[in-house]
């Protein structure tokens, strides 16, 4: 195999790095709301926290519903979708950048432990940087194998404490109302 070769799948391998940390934090938060789902609990057992993550995702808050009956039916959707036992939407929306910040958004938002920023943020974001130039046929960034092992194993420890920081979150049952939980 000739240089070219071996720097061209050194450089292309960024891209898999990338889509499995995107993909596992993807796939570990859907895994997490699947399980509450089986618990099938009420809108009043739920921590708040849960309730709005639900509520963002139904009525997708960041798309403007200026319409009045658009308002109407989705007041009413709600309110049906509360008077039932509550199933999560258990798509998870990294906006197709998954750093530290979208990453810890998420965790946060369901009362999970989030990614430490020392160890993560500049590391993360660099596998980003080389990622999304790599993606849009940049050629300035050069690839060592020394990226590829680092990149590598940050992904490792990031699926590791994510694994962690979803499993203290179910253990303590962080998805019930304060009074629920006791």
């Amino acid at each position: 195999m000739t240089n070219d070769h071996i720097d061209f799948l050194r450089r292309y391998s960024i891209l898999g790095i990338y889509a499995e940390w995107e993909g596992f934090l993807k796939k570990s938060i859907t895994l997490y709301l699947q399980e509450i789902n089986r618990e099938k609990l009420s809108f009043s057992s739920l921590n708040e926290n849960y309730i709005s993550y639900q509520t963002d995702n139904f009525i997708k808050f960041k798309q403007p519903k200026t319409n009045f009956k658009t308002i109407t039916k989705l007041s009413n959707d709600l309110y049906k979708m509360y008077q039932e036992p509550v199933i999560f939407n258990t798509s998870v929306n990294t906006e197709s950048n998954a750093n530290l910040s979208i990453a810890n958004s998420i965790l946060e938002k369901l009362c999970l432990e989030p990614l430490d920023e020392k160890s993560y943020k500049i590391p993360l974001d660099r596998l980003l940087r080389f990622r999304n130039a790599i993606a849009h046929g940049e050629e300035g960034i050069p690839v060592t194998q020394k990226d590829v092992d680092s990149f590598t194993l940050l992904v490792q420890n990031l699926a590791i404490d994510i694994v962690s920081a979803i499993s203290k979150g179910y253990q303590d049952k962080v998805y019930l109302a304060r009074s629920s939980s006791k």
